[in-house]
């Protein structure tokens, strides 16, 4: 029977260690980009203690490492095992072809309508939607130095520091095409909501 978790080799820690100092993440970006709600699996990976297999191998993953290598005494053979999850050896694109087929109608049902405050039918996305342009950075994550607040003028303190819109906008599908992971963020109204609707809708018709 393949284990159930893996753990860092004192080689593979020292490797993993500088593919992490490679792409200058704090731990908690590491979290996120494996998709974990705290960053004490990342803690024990890098500690030498066991791991839950599929978050180790997603671990290495993201840090472009062979898991293999990074492993104390990895299984000959993981792929025969049953446990191991099915989806890593799946052809992908089969597999959302399946999922299309039989989910098809209750997407476009779901999503292909919106529900607006002031009408009281429901509307069809393709009558509404209109492309949305998104800022790659998040406004209120940039940091200024104090001596940077001295020289704004009177218009840009009314704005609170923003100024003028100084990032290039790009379209919504551009992002989804450009980037593995999202996280869509906006004020309410922004129009989150209907662009994702639009874009299961987009992925529902191929």
């Amino acid at each position: 029977m393949v284990k159930r978790s893996l753990q860092a080799s004192l080689a593979g820690i020292e490797q993993a260690k500088k593919a992490f100092a490679h792409k200058g993440w704090t731990q908690e970006n590491l979290a996120f980009e494996v998709n974990l709600k705290t960053r004490q699996p990342i803690w024990r990976f890098f500690s030498g203690r066991s791991v839950d297999r599929y978050i180790f191998i997603e671990i290495c993953s993201v840090l472009s490492l062979d898991w293999r290598e990074i492993a104390a005494n990895p299984p000959e053979e993981l792929s025969e095992s049953k446990e191991l999850g099915a989806a890593e050896f799946l052809d992908i694109d089969a597999l959302v072809q399946q999922v299309k087929s039989q989910r098809f109608d209750k997407i476009q049902d779901q999503c292909g309508t919106l529900q607006l405050l002031d009408v009281s039918r429901p509307v069809r996305i393709d009558d509404i939607y209109i492309d949305v342009k998104i800022l790659e950075e998040i406004a209120s994550s940039q940091w200024l130095e104090f001596a940077d607040l001295q020289k704004f003028t009177s218009k840009e303190f009314d704005r609170f520091g923003l100024g003028e819109v100084s990032q290039i906008e790009i379209a919504g599908i551009t992002a989804v095409q450009t980037y593995s992971k999202l996280r869509v963020l906006g004020k309410p109204g922004a129009g989150k909501t209907t662009f994702l609707q639009h874009l299961a809708i987009q992925c529902n018709q191929g």
